[in-house]
């Protein structure tokens, strides 16, 4: 149901004025009007939905259907009694048209109102009927008969006719209180059933209205203001807001002369009210047409128990005595400091506690200061939803934000981490009609506020999800003990697949140093994806003068039943080693993005204790250092083969000091070097079973006597490359 939504907001919940003890308005803008400007037609009309708040506190929703005017550009309301000159006005296009009023302490409300509607069958109704409720819920219905014909809409018949109501014959007719009389007039809603069609043309117009007998602003040539003059604020309360604290803060008036010409003025602070005059003006010369601020009128003593101070002033112009002096309100409400609390010391994640923050109620008849979140930072392995900026944190009201711990790639055991907000002070007006934050004067700095963060991760020995194709692999999966945690930190699937990953037992200990347990990842249906697979792990289970600059991802080479290095597995790329993370990786030689180039990278990000490889098999992987290749005795120039090469190496230092390499008896290089080589001849060569006869060194001539044998002899001694040839260099 559409509706026109009128409403009459309360003094507090005013940044500058409050509800007038008075209101008259004939909706003409401006200091010969209204006091203040209407939204202006046709761009700065009010639209369906839209609202208005009066410098008085009368807040105006329109939910007519169509737009709301403010001025003379009506069709037919100008026949009808009234309704002259500016007025508010429009033409519903559907449903009902409600008017709705809602403020505090009204007693009578009075206006001028006419309809029309433009054709057969949707004659006008002579009358509306009203909904009235006043701040207790009691609740009634009033029909007001429209005693007056104009010509309307298509040449029928229109009706209008000054509606007047107030408390003294309205009672509670639901009996939704006590059945009594209502005790104020809260708000209320015309309903305009005979507007409430979708065929032909309808008008309303509502003029002249008035609350609690007010008559306009009378018309004073001198009078308070706000906004270089745009609002008379004459019989308002201007308000304002200040944090306890030392000292004083003091309360300044703004005056407008919209006379033709000068005059002087003063502002006298009148007897039996809160504040205190401080230095008000007095034979102040004001030019026509000019709006000035006396900034030191009244004060306050800011040390006061929080609340609401306030004490009426008068505005004389001393320059024309014929007009009448202006009477208005200064009002200062006292803000208490906020108050804040909640479970800093520890928040414990797994058990899915809240991250909580508190604000403490105001005293009563007091006000306590609200803070909005600024900014917020997490450390550790921790995130934290919940607390976005420019989130509120009023007097009596808790706000709550849920911590998540980021398991993957983490070892078990206890993680801690800290979430921090950082808030500003302010202040809030809310109630049933408004809503809106407000300046604060004398506002302080507020410490940031900080919570521990707490979660002990159990071990997880296995793990499996399913993958979309065309979704990332980034901690989808992992498994994690006290030693090591693997996980998969990039790449995309190829295809809808599972990919899991479980602890096995380490098949080959003798090839390579594994710290912790290996890991198998298996993927169910993308084989040869591209991705990323990091380890983390415990330093401290390092052997020996191990570094962690040595340590690397490791894949088991089933074929060769030992342990390599990752990237030695994948089916293309050349390994190339990193001092770092993948994203600083990524951040240099990496291009900012995984792609085909970058398979065969690997590296040791020792800062966070990382390990990691991009990859495209799966297979069985760990986190070590490849053990060292046990020395070759009798491989005297290091070659991997024991063969005829290194027997001229040993023969041409016999007899010397120097240390051949390989070396099982040091010292000088003797015979017994020789048998070391004769003892190993054909060791590091696949397949090498069988040796040929080998000569003793005894003297050159003895060599000599094999050489020649060997050339007489065809045949003496077969070519193979797993065996010694039979030739002796000389």
């Amino acid at each position: 149901m559409h509706r026109l939504l009128f409403a009459l907001a309360a003094a507090a919940a005013l940044p500058a004025a409050a509800t007038a003890q008075q209101v008259f308005y004939t909706f003409t803008s401006g200091p010969a009007g209204d006091g203040f400007l209407w939204p202006a037609s046709p761009t700065g009309l009010l639209p369906e939905g839209y609202a208005y708040l009066t410098p008085d506190g009368v807040d105006i929703y329109n939910y007519s259907g169509n737009n709301l005017f403010f001025d003379d550009n009506y069709q037919v309301a100008g026949n009808a009694f009234g309704i002259d000159a500016d007025a508010m006005w429009g033409n519903p296009y559907s449903g009902s048209v409600d008017i709705y009023l809602s403020g505090l302490d009204t007693q009578s409300v009075e206006f001028n109102f006419a309809q029309s509607v433009g054709g057969e069958p949707f004659q006008t109704n002579d009358y509306i009927d009203i909904y009235i409720e006043d701040s207790e819920g009691r609740q009634a219905y009033y029909s007001a008969y429209l005693g007056n014909t104009f010509t309307g809409l298509g040449g029928f018949d229109g009706y209008s006719d000054t509606v007047q109501f107030d408390t003294s014959f309205l009672y509670d007719e639901f009996e939704n209180v006590d059945g009594g009389p209502l005790i104020d007039i809260d708000y209320f809603y015309i309903e305009l059933y005979s507007l409430d069609n979708s065929f032909e043309p309808a008008e309303f117009a509502i003029d002249n209205f008035s609350l609690d007998g007010g008559s306009g602003n009378g018309g004073s040539g001198l009078f308070p203001s706000v906004n270089d003059g745009q609002f008379d604020v004459t019989g308002s309360t201007l308000g304002a807001n200040s944090l306890r604290g030392t000292g004083t803060f003091s309360r300044g008036v703004e005056v407008t002369n919209s006379a033709p010409t000068g005059t002087t003025f003063s502002i006298e602070l009148l007897p039996g009210g809160d504040l205190t005059s401080d230095s008000p003006p007095s034979g102040q010369a004001i030019d026509a047409g000019e709006s000035l601020f006396s900034p030191d009128v009244a004060l306050v003593d800011r040390s006061l128990p929080s609340g609401k101070y306030q004490s009426d002033f008068r505005v004389i112009n001393e320059g024309d005595p014929s007009d009448p002096d202006d009477v208005a309100t200064l009002s200062v409400d006292l803000y208490d400091s906020e108050s804040l609390s909640g479970n800093f010391a520890g928040v414990e994640v797994a058990a899915a506690e809240m991250v909580t923050l508190s604000n403490a109620a105001a005293p009563a008849e007091g006000f306590r200061a609200a803070v909005k979140v600024i900014g917020s930072q997490t450390s550790g392995p921790f995130t934290v939803d919940g607390f976005a900026n420019e989130q509120r944190l009023l007097d009596g009201d808790s706000i709550q934000a849920t911590a998540t711990f980021m398991r993957f790639g983490r070892l078990s055991g206890p993680h801690t981490g800290s979430y921090t907000v950082s808030l500003e002070q302010t202040a809030y007006i809310v109630n049933d009609q408004v809503d809106f934050e407000t300046f604060l004067a004398n506002a302080e700095s507020v410490p940031d506020v900080s919570w521990t963060l707490n979660y002990a991760l159990a071990d997880t020995t296995t793990d499996s999800v399913s993958v979309a194709s065309g979704s990332a692999f980034a901690e989808t999966v992992g498994v994690n003990s006290a030693e090591v945690a693997a996980t998969l930190i990039d790449g995309v699937s190829s295809a809808d697949q599972s990919v899991s990953m479980q602890f096995v037992a380490d098949p080959s200990p003798a090839s390579a140093d594994i710290l912790g347990v290996p890991v198998e990842l298996a993927f169910g249906g993308g084989g040869g994806d591209l991705y990323v697979q990091q380890f983390t792990y415990d330093e401290l289970l390092l052997a020996g003068d191990a570094d962690e600059s040595d340590l690397r991802l490791l894949w088991y080479d089933a074929v060769a039943g030992e342990w390599a290095l990752a990237v030695d597995g994948n089916s293309a790329g050349t390994p190339s080693f990193f001092a770092g993370s993948w994203e600083e990786y990524l951040a240099g030689p990496g291009g900012g993005a995984l792609g085909a180039g970058d398979l065969g990278a690997y590296g040791v990000d020792a800062a966070n204790n990382h390990v990691w490889a991009a990859l495209d098999h799966a297979s069985l992987f760990a986190v070590g250092v490849l053990s060292a290749p046990s020395p070759l005795a009798g491989d005297y120039n290091q070659d991997g083969v024991v063969n005829a090469a290194d027997y001229t190496v040993w023969r041409d230092n016999q007899g010397t000091s120097v240390v051949l390499p390989n070396d099982a008896t040091p010292g000088t290089v003797t015979t017994a070097d020789y048998d070391v080589w004769l003892a190993n001849y054909g060791a590091g060569v696949a397949g090498a079973s069988s040796r040929q006869a080998v000569p003793e060194p005894t003297s050159i001539l003895s060599m000599a006597v094999l050489l020649v044998l060997a050339l007489g002899t065809p045949g003496l001694f077969r070519s193979n490359k797993t065996q010694w040839d039979g030739t002796i260099p000389l």
